[in-house]
């Protein structure tokens, strides 16, 4: 048996997102839901409840080890009309940065994770000139009140935001058009860069950054130019344009990454055709390759920014896969780290199980189970698994 060591004040924790756990949200997600748009026939509604319970789960988190916790803050709670704040809000989440604290965990706060306030919405949403404006006003209010805050991540995921509701239409506001979805992910690299000195202005040695989803894009067939061609395009318009936009407003890269993609391009008249490359299949369809990770990493490296892995994990409701899986993804960042790249903390998605978007309560993400009806938490066993490298900060294998 080999122990790993990671580096010491290497971060270990898990992940969650306001609208998955939290429960009774009022946003453009939730009036969505009203028009019967989730695939498992649900609406979040309580979520897991973790509003009222997040010190409960907070205590589970802590007794696995996590020495970090990923959460974010819902804007349309804190700002529910342009220009009006809820002051009872700030002062919740004041409470959660508390209660972390208490447990010797770290806070990093994600400010945007999908979901815009109604009005918001109504006005342009991500389309508006003037909504780069709007979130460095909400962002502002934010990080003076919650002064306890180091890490900060402006946005969560806006290659996937674009592309899955202004690109593919598959979530709200259900668009389908590249001009359009462009004019969004512009008009987020500005919203990112506003935010980022917004934040400085409230605290000068805060980090800021922002989550990236990055997949590891691969030629279906590697003796076809046609696929190689759009493996690199897709892994500089997906993985890469956003950060190379913003990249003198990120003090670090939160890295989200779960699946590895074959390219296949039938013509260059006909839609690209992704596809799984033999690997195990996880609850969601998406291909297990733990390998991905290092390569990720490595890319993402070129940048020479600190990179904090902020999600990673799989759908696996009966826990099958999810201890190996994980024990080859730490492997791989840890041969990543161990030549050099600079990996700080890693973030499990997710803690709980939660309403995963579209396909609502159907995939399990969790470290730790929830009994949807009674709210019960139940620690899987791959987390206590877990447990122990983030105890020790070392894997064996």
């Amino acid at each position: 048996m080999v122990a790993l060591k990671f580096p010491d004040g290497f971060f270990w924790g898990a992940s969650t997102s306001s609208h998955q756990v939290e429960g009774g949200q009022h946003n453009d997600w939730s009036e969505w839901e009203k028009l019967g748009k989730i695939n498992d026939g649900t609406q979040s509604g309580r979520a897991v409840d973790h509003w009222y319970r997040y010190a409960e789960d907070f205590d589970i988190a802590r007794s696995l080890g996590h020495n970090a916790h990923r959460f974010s803050i819902e804007w349309s709670r804190i700002e529910p009309q342009p220009g009006q704040w809820n002051e009872a809000a700030l002062a919740h989440y004041r409470d959660v940065v508390r209660a972390l604290r208490e447990r010797g965990m770290e806070p990093f706060v994600t400010l945007w994770h999908f979901t815009n306030p109604v009005w918001f919405s109504a006005s342009g949403g991500w389309e508006s000139a003037e909504a780069p404006q709007q979130f460095e006003r909400y962002v502002e209010r934010v990080a003076r009140a919650l002064p306890d805050v180091t890490y900060w991540m402006t946005l969560n995921e806006p290659n996937v935001y674009a592309l899955l509701s202004y690109l593919v239409g598959y979530w709200p506001p259900e668009v389908k058009h590249w001009r359009r979805a462009l004019r969004v992910y512009q008009t987020m690299a500005q919203a990112h860069r506003l935010a980022y000195a917004a934040i400085k202005r409230a605290d000068p040695k805060a980090s800021v950054g922002m989550a990236n989803s990055a997949i590891n894009y691969v030629p279906a067939r590697p003796s076809s130019f046609l696929d190689r061609w759009m493996a690199r395009f897709c892994d500089r318009w997906y993985n890469r344009w956003f950060i190379e936009h913003t990249i003198n407003e990120l003090d670090f890269i939160g890295v989200n990454h779960y699946v590895r993609q074959g390219i296949r391009v039938r013509s260059l008249r006909h839609p690209i055709v992704t596809e799984p490359r033999g690997e195990p299949l996880t609850d969601y369809g998406w291909g297990i390759c733990p390998e991905a990770m290092g390569k990720v990493v490595r890319s993402m490296w070129r940048y020479r920014k600190p990179l904090y892995i902020t999600e990673n994990g799989l759908a696996d409701a009966k826990d099958q896969w999810r201890r190996e899986v994980l024990k080859n993804v730490l492997i791989e960042l840890h041969k990543a780290i161990s030549g050099g790249v600079d990996v700080r903390g890693y973030l499990h998605w997710s803690l709980l199980d939660n309403f995963e978007w579209r396909e609502g309560f159907a995939m399990r993400f969790g470290l730790v189970a929830v009994d949807f009806t009674t709210m019960e938490r139940t620690v899987r066993e791959s987390a206590k698994w877990f447990s122990g490298v983030c105890k020790n900060n070392r894997l064996e294998t």
